[in-house]
């Protein structure tokens, strides 16, 4: 089976990129992971009032305790995440991607080795002026460089990549 490379891309990751990339994912998702950091900080406290107004001191201390560890790991997760993502090698060394798209799938190619990812993987795809993101899930995601077109033009595969993932 012939394989026709529609798309190639290559994208250089380095602390620059991540960083505008860390801006835009924030810009978009912040505000509901506030929201619902919010509303689950609320429910525990509630729950630990209503404890306390009914003298059951121990489980309110435990609710206490769920509260504290729910605010902590909410703040401290998403440093700890980023940090973690500065010091990997894909950052630091400044890894080159090559993204090969094809119909019904594309490919990511990075030193020796490759992955495969079929269009309908794709949790969501934006476009911001100089990236688009390939969203895998709600954490993880391909950047792809605009200029880092060698097959195909920026155009075309916004044109072709919005009729595979809608």
């Amino acid at each position: 089976m012939i394989l026709n490379l529609l798309f190639k891309n290559v994208t250089k990751y380095s602390k620059e990129v991540y960083d505008e990339f860390l801006k835009f994912h924030s810009k978009k998702f912040s505000f509901r992971y506030n929201l619902f950091s919010l509303a689950i900080s609320m429910l525990l406290l509630f729950l630990m009032m209503l404890h306390i107004s009914y003298n059951n001191y121990g489980i309110a201390v435990i609710i206490c305790a769920c509260l504290t560890a729910f605010i902590l790991y909410r703040y401290f997760q998403p440093i700890e995440e980023v940090r973690n993502e500065y010091n990997s090698e894909k950052i630091t060394k400044e890894t080159s991607y090559t993204f090969s798209f094809y119909e019904k799938y594309f490919k990511i190619y990075a030193k020796r080795e490759y992955s495969k990812i079929y269009y309908k993987d794709l949790y969501k795809i934006f476009e911001t002026n100089e990236f688009f993101y390939l969203y895998l899930d709600k954490r993880h995601s391909l950047l792809l460089d605009k200029n880092g077109f060698q097959r195909g033009t920026c155009l075309e595969f916004k044109n072709f990549i919005k009729k595979k993932c809608p």
